[in-house]
């Protein structure tokens, strides 16, 4: 509590970046391990099935749809309800959980829309048996500065967009997250705040957070906004908008990547009122859900997992839901090219075939695709994935971890300037070791399903990574037979 009253004071007393403070911050946070010393690290133990008739595989919901209407909700005077949620994933949770910070309440419903009580001793997760959620909303100015850090978890989504929220604010708002969102860069959102006259301070060097904010935007303001590593800080100056007290010039620089998701969020806003000339001139307007209910579309780049599984054991994949193309932010792509990359896709059961194909992908609108399909093309006819370049700015670099992570398998990958190369035709080979994951959920989830492939036990780094976008990655295959153990593995 004094290091937290000492930095408040800190910033209370200096509008500017505080070098001093980050300086304590990094050493404070740091989350390294002292060299020689080793550490326990949680990872999975995978015993391959011998065989594997079908599967049934359904998707999660949609965490870039789920993260917006959640925000949209909050500010809106009504209430909302948001189906779909059934199985939410960790990332989905931390923005509900830093908006209850902020004073919206949420009211946990089960398949019969009957209201579930919580877990006490997990106040912060859903209901058991919860599969929507009703959105008691603040309004346009209901939201209350958190008293406790906003902690966005593994979400960059969920903290960009707090970032611009929390500037309403007239008092130091502190945001974290875990350690791959320590050593994210933050620069786009962090130039709006200089920008806007927002005061800000954080920790220096390879710690990005923790980061103070304190607001409000300043009045008679241009945001000239960088789009060119993420379409992130445009959403949340969206989203944020309808806390605005006044109108502000908005000019995109830069060539926009991962276009889908900011006219998701374009579209959101426009739907529940905004004016259409926000994409020009941010200004608020007050926040009316269309029939107080939302129902969420499934998660389509995590198709990309069960084309993968398909193309490892060579079993039938039944989708019981698949999301529509308009809901499925690029990722429809998938399905498009799905016969090139070996897979047979009728409704929604998926099976393998012999008649692949090299094909070139842009990924500049779906990067989040790059690691399993990296996977994909490898096993099938190879290819190239370029437009990607931004999948650097990850949970990890995806580029040259997508390249590291096939390596451990035995499968090459060559870096592009944007993208990979990958020649087909490869064959798993048994990791020599503990496969390693950077912290990254795709990464996890893909050595996850080319370990069915190989012949002995296979040890991943990180039991419970899947959790941030899809809590049934493990359980799908123990239910059809897999053997997974979580385990701590020494790395001395």
């Amino acid at each position: 509590m004094q290091v937290l009253e000492s930095v408040l004071q800190g910033f209370m007393a200096d509008s500017h970046p505080l070098p001093s403070m980050g300086k304590a911050w990094v050493k404070r946070w740091s989350p390294k391990v002292q060299k020689g010393k080793g550490s326990l690290i949680h990872a999975l133990s995978v015993t391959p099935p011998k065989a594997i008739e079908s599967m049934a595989w359904s998707l999660p919901p949609s965490k870039s749809h789920a993260i917006r209407w959640l925000i949209l909700a909050a500010q809106s005077e009504d209430e909302t309800l948001i189906e779909g949620l059934e199985h939410a994933g960790q990332d989905i949770v931390s923005m509900r959980r830093c908006l209850a910070q902020m004073g919206v309440q949420f009211t946990d419903l089960d398949a019969q829309g009957r209201p579930l009580s919580g877990d006490t001793n997990h106040d912060d997760q859903p209901a058991s048996g919860s599969v929507a959620w009703k959105v008691h909303g603040a309004g346009m100015k209901g939201l209350n500065p958190p008293v406790s850090v906003l902690h966005a978890g593994n979400s960059g989504t969920t903290l960009r967009l707090l970032m611009a929220l929390v500037t309403q604010f007239d008092v130091p708002v502190m945001l974290d997250g875990d350690a791959s969102l320590r050593s994210r860069r933050y620069a786009a959102m962090l130039d709006a705040m200089d920008q806007f006259g927002v005061q800000r301070s954080h920790g220096l060097d390879e710690e990005g957070l923790p980061l103070l904010l304190q607001g409000p935007v300043q009045s008679g303001r241009e945001l000239a906004l960088n789009i060119a590593s993420s379409s992130q800080p445009l959403s949340a100056w969206f989203l944020a908008a309808p806390s605005l007290e006044h109108r502000v010039n908005l000019k995109q620089i830069g060539e926009p990547v991962s276009r889908r998701h900011s006219q998701l969020s374009l579209d959101l806003c426009v739907l529940t009122g905004a004016p259409t000339t926000l994409s020009d001139t941010l200004e608020s307007w007050s926040v009316k859900v269309p029939n107080a209910r939302v129902n969420l579309p499934r998660d389509a780049s995590m198709l990309a997992f069960a084309f993968l599984a398909v193309a490892v054991t060579g079993t039938t994949v039944v989708i019981p839901e698949r999301p529509l193309p308009e809901d499925s932010l690029g990722h429809e792509m998938l399905v498009d090219h799905a016969h090139a990359m070996g897979i047979n896709v009728n409704d929604g059961t998926l099976s393998p075939h012999d008649s692949a194909q090299a094909i070139d992908l842009d990924l500049r609108d779906a990067n989040d695709l790059i690691t399993p399909v990296a996977a994909l093309l490898a096993l099938g006819s190879g290819g190239t994935l370029r437009g990607a370049a931004h999948a650097a700015h990850k949970e990890s670099d995806r580029l040259k971890g997508s390249q590291d992570l096939l390596a451990q398998f035995g499968l090459k990958a060559s870096l592009m300037e944007d993208g990979l190369e990958i020649a087909g035709g490869q064959q798993l080979q048994q990791p020599s070791g503990l496969v390693r994951t950077y912290g990254d959920h795709r990464m996890q989830m893909t050595a996850l399903n080319l370990a069915m492939g190989c012949e002995g036990d296979v040890l991943i780094e990180g039991s419970s990574l899947h959790g941030v976008a899809d809590l049934m990655a493990v359980k799908r295959w123990q239910e059809a037979g897999v053997s997974i153990d979580e385990i701590l593995h020494s790395s001395s």
